[in-house]
């Protein structure tokens, strides 16, 4: 249960030695860089950073997209089991002549996708032009012809067919011819001739119909002759997306060292951005950052020894500073501070509640999976899929928590004789369904166990910082009045524990107020408002009733799914191979569900009922310049 101690830590050296430098810090992962607080006057140009900074950016999103673009092409089977590939360190820093062939690679790539956009296009406008055309191939004369002259005027559209026949009664027996070409949809296409002597009482009558005049483009040919070739046109351009999409294909073989381009790139750009934060000069850089205490040495030995022209020193934080929190638990406890950071850093000058939060996560967890079945499959999975998957850090301790939670859940699914839904002891040593009360009182006695310990971990630091006093009024007093009301219920003990109760409520009442005023009265008005918070004490331990609800759920729900199973498996050979599937399936999702659900109900617990009473959060987390990799893992060889 620690925060690790920070130092701060000053480099200054030569300009020529900054890059190496800082590629060795980024390999060991310790050191944190911050930026300097200069005034706006003082501060030196970063123009000339900044320039090379947008420069790997590009070539990081360019190599990203390629990325993602190939990867929709490949086809080789993977998992979510399947771990990243490796990559060596040599690999993370290609030289210029691979640098230079991957980016050309790129270029190839960027060409595919512009030679894929423009067939793409030809295609959808050409599929167009033939879908407007379609509807008059009937129409035989040539486009080009169809045209205005001195004596006559030509209309080619569309109208409804009821309009037609009154069009074609009224304008029988004069100077105008109206042809039906073809139908299309609910109208009647039509061609049109009148001379120019009725042209515009004509041109009224098509409006007064709702003739819409056809939109058949720029072509000279007949319909018939321009379809065909569009069609022709619409076969090139298909044809030409198959044979880039062939090459798109081919192009797969060069994702993986894309994948390791785009790491590197990603890795240089962490190192671009950390030499953004240093100052710098014609030929010197200033380094500032912070270091945790048990690597300081290491890193100024190999200061010492590999950069002799670089002068670092470290020292305590300042008044003013504000150190990053690391925190630092041994190897079973390590993994549970996932639990602690996703609800909040805690403060540099408060404590890491993880190894005293750890018993209890993992006890909740077991025993709301409750399952000695699963927390088996648990314990034997997790160690696997680690060693498969090679997972992230943050994703491994979340491994490890289910691991290790899965041993507690043996020890629960025993003591509720629980195995895959089967019961198979006849008197267990604790029973949620037939003797339901005795688990609802451990449940709550543990319960009890867990608010009394977030107390005394408030405590404790009270104590450590020399407020004794303020431990006892604000924790002793509040263990004094629960144990004495808990002293209550038991008859043996309920004249002490009257005693014991009247003792903690008089220091509430009498102190809980102290920090907000000096008058009597007034404080004891306070201390009468905090007595009244013993009902959210109340509250709080009811909470953990989830704890029983959840654990007889899995039991049941895996005792229906046993069922089920033997009615099918009754009907005889042809039914074993369902009641198999069913077996398997419904016991991995009563797992799958009830772990899930015991972690979050498990995290709610410790948030809520137990950080609430001491937890001082307000840190920033620790973020040294490390290398960060997004497809491969990085390894030394």
């Amino acid at each position: 249960m620690a925060i690790v101690d920070m130092k701060r830590i000053l480099l200054a050296g030569e300009k020529a030695s900054r890059d190496a430098l800082l590629l060795r810090l980024q390999r060991m992962g310790c050191v944190e860089i911050t930026p300097f607080e200069l005034e706006e006057e003082t501060a030196l140009s970063t123009q000339p950073a900044q320039a090379l900074l947008d420069h790997v950016e590009q070539r990081l999103t360019r190599a990203r997209w390629a990325v993602d673009r190939l990867t929709r092409y490949d086809k080789t089977k993977s998992s979510m089991f399947s771990p990243k590939p490796v990559a060596t360190e040599q690999q993370m820093m290609p030289g210029a002549d691979e640098q230079q062939r991957l980016e050309a690679l790129i270029d190839a790539l960027e060409d595919l996708e512009r030679r894929s956009g423009e067939a793409r296009g030809l295609e959808t406008r050409v599929a167009t032009q033939l879908e407007q055309l379609e509807p008059w191939l009937a129409l035989d004369i040539s486009l080009h012809e169809i045209r205005d002259t001195i004596t006559s005027r030509q209309y080619v559209g569309a109208l409804p067919p009821a309009a037609l026949q009154s069009l074609q009664a009224a304008w029988e027996g004069r100077p105008v011819s109206i042809e039906l070409v073809g139908q299309s949809r609910d109208s009647a296409l039509l061609w049109a001739a009148a001379h120019g002597s009725v042209a515009g009482d004509f041109a009224d009558s098509l409006k007064e119909s709702g003739f819409t005049p056809a939109q058949l483009g720029d072509f000279t040919g007949t319909v018939k002759q321009e379809y065909q070739r569009l069609q022709g046109e619409r076969r090139q351009a298909q044809q030409q997306m198959q044979e880039i999409e062939a090459s798109w294909g081919e192009m797969v073989t060069h994702l993986p060292e894309l994948k390791v381009y785009h790491d590197a790139l990603k890795v240089a750009q962490e190192r671009r951005m950390a030499a953004d934060r240093l100052i710098h000069t014609r030929d010197t850089f200033l380094l500032r950052g912070w270091v945790p205490a048990p690597v300081e040495q290491k890193v100024l030995a190999m200061i010492r020894q590999e950069f002799p022209g670089v002068v670092a020193e470290t020292s305590v934080p300042g008044e003013d500073d504000e150190p990053p929190v690391l925190l630092h638990n041994n190897r079973v406890v390590a993994p549970f501070e996932a639990v602690v950071t996703g609800f909040a850093i805690p403060s540099p000058t408060g404590i890491d509640p993880t190894a005293v939060m750890m018993p209890f996560f993992a006890c909740f967890l077991g025993m709301m999976i409750s399952d000695a079945g699963y927390g088996l499959m648990m314990a034997i999975l997790v160690p696997l899929l680690i060693k498969v998957m090679k997972p992230a850090k943050g994703g491994r301790k979340l491994f490890w928590i289910m691991g290790i939670g899965g041993l507690f859940t043996v020890f629960w699914g025993f003591m509720y004789n629980t195995w895959f839904g089967f019961n198979p002891l006849q008197n267990p040593p604790l029973d949620p369904i037939y003797r339901p009360m005795e688990v609802m009182i451990l449940c709550l006695g543990i319960g009890a166990l867990h608010l009394l310990t977030g107390v005394a971990v408030g405590a404790w630091m009270n104590i450590r910082r020399g407020q004794w006093l303020d431990a006892v009024y604000d924790q002793l007093s509040w263990v004094l009045l629960l144990a004495g009301l808990g002293m209550l219920a038991v008859p043996s003990l309920a004249g002490i524990g009257q005693w014991v109760a009247l003792a903690g409520a008089l220091l509430i009442l009498l102190f809980a107020g102290r920090n907000k005023t000096k008058n009597p009265f007034k404080r004891v008005l306070s201390g009468l408002g905090s007595l009244y918070g013993v009902t959210s004490w109340l509250s709080d331990l009811l909470s953990y009733m989830r704890l029983f609800g959840m654990g007889l759920a899995t039991g049941v729900i895996g005792m229906v799914i046993n069922i089920l199973v033997g009615m099918v498996m009754d009907i005889g050979p042809i039914g074993w191979p369902f009641g198999i599937v069913i077996f398997v399936g419904g016991h991995l999702f009563n797992a799958g569900i009830n772990i899930l659900g015991a972690y979050v109900h498990s995290c709610r617990l410790q948030y809520i009922e137990f950080f609430g009473k001491f937890y001082e959060e307000g840190g920033r987390p620790f973020r040294p310049l490390e290398q960060t990799p997004r497809y491969v893992r990085i390894s030394d060889a």
